[in-house]
């Protein structure tokens, strides 16, 4: 018996020294350990509609609000899916894990290409961001701390959102983030014409044409960016992992705030169906960079738009 135990032990030591280094997260803080793990009680609304009533087609969104947590930082949450098919449902598990961590979560439905081509899911996610902000007092939000999380394409709708700026084309006042996740995000579409989910969503398979820089996030990053997150399977042959190695230098090269982490044994869709890892060090950065932010730090367009909408 001892010898089993101590084999157990072993065996133990052995596939954690594996697991760990399976995993690379650069600019992890230093000491950086496990997250506090508060365990609210969630409750969920359901079918919120979002957009004004003359909008293309009608959106909703389901929110989840930890009970008792005070008046908390807000994520709108956006699944993945080629622009083109699946729904929040996916993003169920996640919206409920992060709301029982504190968080006020708006798990947003957007349009889907071919029939609405882009910008159009990117107005639905603003709109998304803007009905949150005017509903902070119904659900105990925080308006000056609001986060962007999305897998794949998803991850791609909130890059846009939280990296456009003031005087970007699309830019809309009461849209900007205090921070984001993006999980197999593609960040630069320069390099996908020869496929068909990005010409479905732009419209056009001319690589050169000005769409794909327009909206490929990786063009957007500036200096006033919010913190960003983002991971990646290592093994991802469907959104290659050097996008998300390439955004996350130009953001460090920009001076934000930003981390990047690579499991490199999983591929795009075991990254998000076993990314267990990746979101809890996601929940880190967010309870870093959300809970400590100051209310005066916010670009004042947002709580204007807010109070104005209201």
């Amino acid at each position: 018996m001892p010898e089993s135990s101590g084999m157990r032990r072993f065996l133990i030591v052995a596939a954690t020294l594996v697991l760990t280094a399976c995993v690379t997260h650069r600019s992890q803080p230093d000491g950086a350990g496990a997250a506090a793990s508060p365990d609210f009680d969630v409750e969920v609304t359901r079918d919120q509609g979002y957009v004004p009533v003359d909008w293309p087609a009608p959106l909703a969104g389901d929110i989840y609000r930890p009970i008792g947590a005070g008046i908390r930082p807000g994520i709108v949450l956006i699944h993945g899916g080629g622009w083109t098919r699946r729904s929040r449902a996916d993003m169920d598990e996640l919206a409920h894990k992060l709301a029982r961590h504190g968080y006020v979560v708006f798990n947003v439905s957007y349009r889907f290409a071919p029939q609405y081509r882009f910008p159009a899911q990117v107005r639905d996610v603003q709109q998304a961001v803007r009905w949150l902000r005017r509903h902070a007092d119904t659900f105990d939000l925080n308006i000056d701390q609001v986060a962007a999380y999305g897998y794949s394409s998803g991850a791609h709708l909130a890059a846009m959102v939280g990296l456009l700026s003031p005087g970007d084309g699309l830019f809309e006042p009461g849209t900007r983030l205090q921070a984001l996740v993006l999980g197999g995000a593609p960040m630069d579409l320069r390099d996908y014409a020869s496929g068909s989910l990005v010409p479905d969503f732009l419209g056009t398979d001319d690589a050169g044409d000005p769409l794909y820089v327009q909206a490929s996030p990786v063009t957007l990053i500036s200096d006033d960016d919010p913190p960003s997150f983002l991971y990646h399977g290592g093994l991802d042959y469907l959104v290659r992992p050097r996008y998300a190695k390439a955004a996350f230098e130009a953001m460090r090269q920009a001076d934000i705030n930003a981390e990047l982490y690579i499991h490199h044994l999983r591929e795009h869709v075991t990254m998000f169906a076993f990314g267990g890892g990746a979101e809890d060090a996601a929940i880190r950065f967010l309870d870093r960079h959300l809970t400590t932010t100051e209310p005066d730090q916010t670009d004042t367009s947002d709580r204007a738009s807010a109070a104005t909408s209201r």
